[in-house]
């Protein structure tokens, strides 16, 4: 009993000490705020905007009108849309559409696939700096004026920006909103102590320059997701402390929750699967620390039935966990005005833990369907 104490403690004490490091990073992180008038400014920097797609037939077109509703001049931007063989009308819908700086190319038949998809838009395109988002996704009028502005201040070779969930109606749904915004926080975080863990190519900037300097997604083509955190980490590794997060309300990209159970865990599955791809690094390392927090959790319930002699310190270890979430997830959805339900978020700390361990454990080993693709 005394070995389950000491590894109870020792893993929910490590917990611990990294949501209170992430939660410094995340307040320690400054506010990028956008000078007025700035998005009416004719800008030095050329965007290129690559949104791949693929049976987006009833996401595309809001998408492009929020792009195209930017406070930004039209001739400082171009939007490529990279149709990945959708069988639906997603290409007829983007053909119907009259904006001089927007392209739809399609992928040839021997190319399919997200990393494919950006790299053939990245050819075509004639910005210098290179801004990826989702078919799925919306922003506000600023964004543009966000991300340019930021990068020609600061000149990283990355930018990292928030990615939020919106129209989060069910208790599902709303997990999936508290799970996001934590994301984002930690991914903030870790950026600021530069080391980087996350990121989404929904919201992401780099200099094309810079994509082609690591090769792109060479030696990780093969790897069917991660085209963002793969390209981050090459990035990271060329182009030390060159990765900035942008941490600007109006740089968010807002985004439509899984709207099944079901749905939401294989996106989760999905998200997990390349885990391991990573090597053995401070990602890989994060994300074994968080798996074991969690199962301890269950672990300590399981005993906790059986004997009360293992009620103590679990208790303890989970009442900090528990703790430290609440303290992160209350300042990010502070920050960027989200609804923050205590009653969800408890009723969440029962269920992540299960989550966590059926993910963990199912990701490995299973296959998954995404966009009528099986891999």
């Amino acid at each position: 009993m005394s070995l389950f104490y000491l590894l109870t403690s020792v893993i929910s004490a490590a917990y611990v000490a990294l949501m209170l490091s992430y939660l410094y990073g995340w307040n320690k992180t400054g506010n990028w705020l956008l000078k007025p008038g700035t998005g009416n400014q004719e800008s030095a920097t050329r965007v290129s905007i690559i949104i791949p797609a693929r049976n987006e037939e009833h996401t595309i077109l809001n998408c492009l009108s929020s792009i195209y509703k930017q406070v930004f001049p039209l001739t400082g931007f171009e939007v490529i849309v990279m149709d990945d063989h959708s069988t639906d009308d997603t290409k007829e819908k983007i053909q119907l559409q009259r904006h001089e700086n927007l392209k739809l190319i399609s992928l040839s038949k021997d190319k399919t696939g997200k990393k494919h998809a950006i790299s053939e838009g990245i050819k075509q395109a004639s910005g210098t700096l290179i801004i990826t988002t989702d078919a799925d996704c919306e922003m506000g009028e600023n964004w543009l004026s966000s991300i340019v502005s930021f990068y020609e201040e600061r000149k990283p070779k990355m930018i990292v920006a928030p990615v939020l969930l919106i129209g989060e109606n069910s208790f599902q749904e709303k997990i999936q909103g508290l799970e996001m915004t934590a994301l984002t926080a930690c991914a903030c975080a870790s950026i600021n102590f530069n080391l980087p863990i996350l990121c989404s190519g929904a919201n992401l900037a780099y200099e094309k320059s810079a994509f082609l300097s690591v090769n792109g997604f060479e030696g990780v083509d093969k790897i069917a997701t991660g085209d963002d955190i793969f390209l981050m980490l090459k990035v990271h590794n060329k182009f030390p402390k060159q990765i900035a997060y942008l941490r600007s309300k109006e740089a968010r990209v807002f985004t439509n929750p899984a709207r099944s159970t079901s749905e939401a865990f294989w996106q989760r599955k999905r998200w997990a699967s390349k885990t391991f791809s990573y090597g053995f690094n401070h990602i890989t390392g994060i994300a074994i620390l968080i798996f074991l927090a969690n199962f301890l959790i269950l672990f300590s319930g399981i005993m906790s039935a059986i004997s009360l002699k293992f009620v103590f310190v679990p208790a303890i270890c989970i009442s900090a966990k528990f703790l430290v979430d609440f303290m992160l997830l209350y300042a990010a959805s502070s920050y960027f005005k989200k609804e923050f339900n205590p009653f969800v978020f408890a009723a969440a700390s029962v269920f992540y833990p299960v989550y966590v361990m059926l993910v963990g454990f199912i990701s490995p080993f299973s296959n998954y369907s995404w966009k009528g693709r099986r891999y």
